[in-house]
């Protein structure tokens, strides 16, 4: 897989870490690039200077700042976002969110469907 994926602060795992690294993805923590604690926008900013795409589970805020930077004409190396669901049981649990991040990365690569510059919401992945 060559995208890497730079987890935001909010799924920042280490059991999400390694479960994403025994599927071959590439996968940056905050914790250990020294950006922990950092702004939404400046992980936002990190990401596209770098080429991350960036995996969140705060999907509103990411949403508001990817509609933000269309008008503003910049890019990013892609948002997917995991969305809360209203019944906690149908969460994405880590087995879910790998599977579906295997999936979309499949459909990239045999579709050409684009993940830079795009907020995708992982849940529909599934």
């Amino acid at each position: 897989m060559s995208l890497t994926i730079y987890l935001d602060d909010c799924v920042d795992d280490n059991l999400l870490i390694a479960a994403l690294q025994k599927e071959g993805f590439k996968v940056l923590s905050p914790r250990r690039v020294g950006t922990a604690g950092w702004s939404d926008e400046a992980h936002l900013e990190f990401c596209a200077q770098q080429g991350f795409a960036i995996l969140t589970a705060n999907a509103d805020d990411f949403h508001d700042l990817h509609e933000e930077w269309q008008r503003q004409g910049k890019h990013h190396a892609g948002i997917i976002a995991i969305c809360r669901e209203k019944d906690v049981r149908k969460h994405m649990r880590i087995k879910d969110i790998v599977s579906a991040l295997k999936k979309l990365l499949k459909a990239h690569r045999q579709l050409g469907l684009p993940i830079a510059n795009e907020f995708i919401v992982l849940n529909h992945w599934r």
